[in-house]
């Protein structure tokens, strides 16, 4: 078992100790350090509008002060690297608690790199790969040259510092690259070196994870999420990765963990999951808003959904954790087990 999945499989377990305990604070915490990005992916669900609300660095080691020493920090964006004061944040992160970066790699270098694993905390580093050459993304291909340059760097300090922080792929299921899935996968853990690959469905509700907020009610109304033409090719595609990890040894994994990619049984019927509307009884009740949340990059916080529990410039993070309108969401979530908007969310998990 890797670090990776000895956090989630901690993560799990505090999930269900805080869901039955009143006023724990999670111990996952997303930092939405911008919402600009270097790339303008046909994809992504962001506006990427310019603000002067933006969180300063001082705002986001507030925050971290303000967090529990069981926590984990993810660093993401937009693309955080972009984030004037990255390092500054970084670092006072990565000095206290576990974490894990997700950029698109474009701005990494050698030094960065260095700076990075200097901090035996940073337990993961992402990049987003949706295509061999990652021409999909825009991503020219002197570009990606040179981020594959950068990666070989990053394993080979990693072993020199001995360091155990894992490479780790995530990939964006799309139609456009539903007939190349195992070739992605092979490039990703063969030729680009990962350690892990995760596969991420299209998700089914703009209100999740979005850098812009939505009234409460909208969580309940149908979220009509795009269907996947080539789901078929997306089945085959999945169930060749899950082979050739078997026959290989290598590791992925799906998100939402819906199918096993490292099993020996062959993959499960995944035709649910490309439903257009959200169907509560094919999946478990929900837990994680008790053990996760996202901090906007204008420091409002928010579950899994994007309806503001409040600001964390203006308000500590217990009392907003603990406040009416997070006790509100939570009310409606243990009743209902799910919402119309967690269709097709990653932490969604299939029932039976």
């Amino acid at each position: 078992m890797t670090i990776t999945e000895t956090f989630h499989n901690k993560h799990e377990v505090f999930t269900e100790v805080a869901y039955k305990t009143p006023g724990m604070l999670p111990d996952r915490y997303v930092f939405i350090l911008t919402n600009l990005c270097n790339l303008k992916c046909a994809f992504c669900f962001l506006k990427r509008k310019p603000t002067k609300e933006s969180m300063a660095p001082e705002d986001w080691i507030n925050l971290a002060e303000q967090l529990p020493e069981n926590a984990r920090v993810t660093i993401t964006g937009g693309e955080p690297l972009l984030f004037t004061g990255f390092n500054k944040v970084f670092s006072y992160v990565a000095e206290r608690f576990d974490c894990n970066i997700i950029t698109n790699g474009l701005l990494l270098a050698d030094e960065k790199i260095d700076f990075l694993l200097s901090y035996s905390k940073l337990k993961v580093l992402s990049i987003s790969i949706d295509g061999i050459d990652n021409a999909i993304r825009g991503i020219k291909s002197e570009e990606w040259k040179g981020i594959e340059k950068v990666i070989e760097y990053f394993i080979k300090r990693r072993k020199e510092i001995n360091s155990d922080c894992i490479l780790e792929a995530k990939t964006l299921v799309l139609d456009q690259n539903a007939e190349d899935l195992l070739k992605i996968h092979k490039y990703c853990v063969e030729t680009f070196g990962c350690d892990h690959h995760t596969f991420q469905f299209l998700k089914g509700s703009p209100i999740q994870h979005a850098d812009y907020m939505f009234e409460f009610d909208e969580i309940f109304k149908r979220s009509g999420a795009s269907r996947y033409r080539n789901f078929g090719m997306i089945k085959e595609g999945l169930e060749m990765v899950r082979e050739y990890n078997i026959r290989e040894g290598k590791r992925a994994f799906l998100h939402p963990k819906i199918a096993n990619l490292v099993s020996e049984d062959e993959l499960t019927d995944i035709d649910f999951l490309n439903r257009r509307g959200h169907v509560k009884t094919d999946y478990l009740p929900c837990k994680f808003p008790w053990s996760s949340v996202h901090v906007n990059f204008d420091g409002v916080l928010f579950p899994c959904l994007a309806i503001p529990m409040g600001n964390v410039k203006k308000t500590p993070l217990s009392k907003i954790i603990n406040g009416a309108e997070f006790n509100k969401f939570k009310a409606v979530i243990k009743e209902r087990g799910t919402v119309e908007a967690c269709n097709r969310c990653g932490w969604l998990r299939p029932a039976g």
